[in-house]
């Protein structure tokens, strides 16, 4: 009983050992199968991992680069503000140049007007001033011509007053007629003209014409006498046409209107 218990135990130690066997050997088996696709999965991971820290490494030098990038861009930046700041300084500078200018060509324009305000009364002073001279050169001249007008009278007086003539100077009411020369019936009418023209030659008819009709008296001579000597050939036709005499010279006309007052005394 003892041997057959003994070897039932044996028997019993015999199928444990066995069945542990078989377990621990399925165990096993399955650690080892896991162990390996354990393995596979740290070299796959492992394999994973280094490309990650591959892919960091690159980030990193990416970053690395991308910061000294930014840094550039920065001192740029930097430089660049700066270049603003000297510009912006500069158009201020320009700004105050600008208004400076501005202001002294407000002033030069107020200047400017203020001169061209003085011109204009400097004009008109002128222009006063010419006009003055202009009456005074026109005044000079009238009273220049009346003199000389008197001279001619004053000569004409003492050369024919002696024989009997009477001389008269802007006989009144009867105009274009400066001198009148009478004596025994015989009238001459005389225009005096610096320089004669026709003109003068039409005014001593129609002063003649007014004489007439105001004195009922038809003059015997008409004469025009330039104290210059200065007659125009149209002013000497047309006194030839109209029988009227030309002169320039007194001592001529006297004589002249001697022999016209003897030769109608001659001839009544």
């Amino acid at each position: 009983m003892g041997t057959k218990e003994k070897t039932l135990e044996e028997i019993a130690k015999e199928i444990a050992e066995k069945v542990a066997d078989e377990f621990m050997k399925s165990i096993l088996s399955r650690l080892t199968s896991e162990v390996v696709g354990l393995r596979r999965d740290v070299g796959d991971l492992k394999d994973s991992m280094n490309r990650v820290w591959e892919v960091l490494e690159r980030l990193a030098k990416a970053q690395e680069r991308t910061e000294e990038r930014l840094s550039e861009l920065a001192q740029a930046q930097k430089e660049t503000e700066k270049r603003l700041n000297k510009l912006a300084e500069a158009q201020k500078r320009t700004e105050e140049r600008l208004n400076e200018l501005a202001q002294a060509q407000k002033e030069t324009e107020k200047r400017l007007n203020e001169l061209a305000e003085a011109q204009k009364r400097t004009e008109e002073r002128l222009n006063e001033l010419a006009d003055i001279v202009g009456s005074l050169t026109g005044e000079v001249s009238r009273i220049r011509g009346d003199l000389i007008e008197t001279r001619v009278v004053m000569t004409l007086s003492s050369s024919l007053g002696r024989r009997g003539f009477d001389v008269f100077y802007h006989f009144p009411g009867i105009p274009y007629v400066d001198i009148i020369v009478e004596a025994d019936g015989f009238l001459a009418l005389i225009e005096v003209c610096k320089r004669c023209d026709i003109r003068d030659v039409k005014q001593v008819v129609k002063g003649a014409k007014i004489f007439e009709e105001k004195e009922g008296v038809k003059p015997n001579v008409l004469v025009v006498f330039s104290y210059t000597g200065e007659v125009d050939e149209d002013a000497i036709e047309e006194a030839r046409k109209r029988n009227i005499i030309i002169e320039w010279n007194t001592r001529r006309l006297v004589k002249k209107l001697l022999e016209l007052s003897q030769n109608r005394t001659r001839g009544s």
